[in-house]
């Protein structure tokens, strides 16, 4: 099991003491190698231990935020996972920074592991952030426009017809938004170490998936919010291989044969 290095950084040494806690115990992977509750702590702290990944409050009064934080420490190589009160935030944070996960508290277990899981992939590209790589989709909404889907809340995407329809989470609570694109341009845009394509008209997030089960050649995933998708018998096979690796955390190392 690859190991990764962290600081967290939160204005609240309740918060640091939680998520320090949760950490120790559901993701021994990882290494806390320092906390620090201002900008200026931080900056020393990422300075000297130079870690695999940030856990990053962005309101920390009275003088600086976050963001001042990653803008002064462009020079570093690491990943940023945001841990936040404020969803507003969650645009300006994927569009200037594209962290590997932006969590709202209190976020859940099953957030927090995922995230923990893509750091660790991450953190396995030749030791460095790549942050040019995208953390989310952008969804044109008639009604609302512009809608941010990050990795972490996307659920599903299931084809109706000419349209596709994203089932992912908002708040808290399950949303859906159908869109005039293919499954195929979609699934070329998210990372497969996280997504898997089931069926000719179905594409799940595995860290959604509570069980499976075969039914003949085929089977059937369920998901949360009680979402039930139908795996083909032409991807069986390959929705088990894949799935088995995601659980190991051994995705990126498989697709590194290919």
């Amino acid at each position: 099991m690859r190991r990764i290095s962290a600081v967290i950084i939160d204005d609240e040494a309740s918060a640091i003491q939680s998520l320090k806690g949760m950490l120790d115990e559901l993701c021994p992977m990882v290494t806390i190698s320092g906390t620090a509750t201002s900008v200026e702590q931080a900056l020393a702290i990422v300075n000297q231990y130079r870690p695999h990944v940030v856990f990053l409050d962005i309101e920390m009064p009275p003088h600086s935020n976050g963001f001042d934080f990653l803008r002064k420490t462009e020079h570093l190589n690491f990943g940023v996972i945001f841990t936040t009160a404020y969803q507003h935030y969650a645009v300006q944070a994927i569009n200037e920074f594209q962290p590997w996960a932006y969590l709202i508290k209190p976020y859940k277990v099953a957030e927090l592991i995922q995230a923990v899981h893509v750091a660790t992939l991450m953190s396995s590209q030749s030791g460095k952030p790549a942050p040019q790589q995208p953390r989310g989709v952008l969804l044109s909404d008639m009604r609302k426009g512009n809608v941010v889907v990050r990795y972490a809340d996307l659920i599903c995407c299931l084809t109706e017809g000419s349209l596709t329809v994203f089932y992912f989470y908002n708040d808290g609570k399950v949303e859906n938004l159908a869109v005039y694109r293919s499954l195929r341009e979609i699934e070329s845009e998210l990372p497969m170490q996280l997504f898997c394509r089931v069926h000719h008209g179905a594409i799940v997030n595995m860290a959604c998936i509570r069980r499976y089960e075969r039914i003949g050649r085929s089977g059937k995933v369920y998901l949360d919010a009680d979402l039930t998708v139908e795996v083909s018998t032409q991807k069986m096979e390959h929705f088990s291989r894949e799935f088995n690796l995601f659980l190991k955390g051994a995705a990126l190392e498989e697709t590194k044969k290919v």
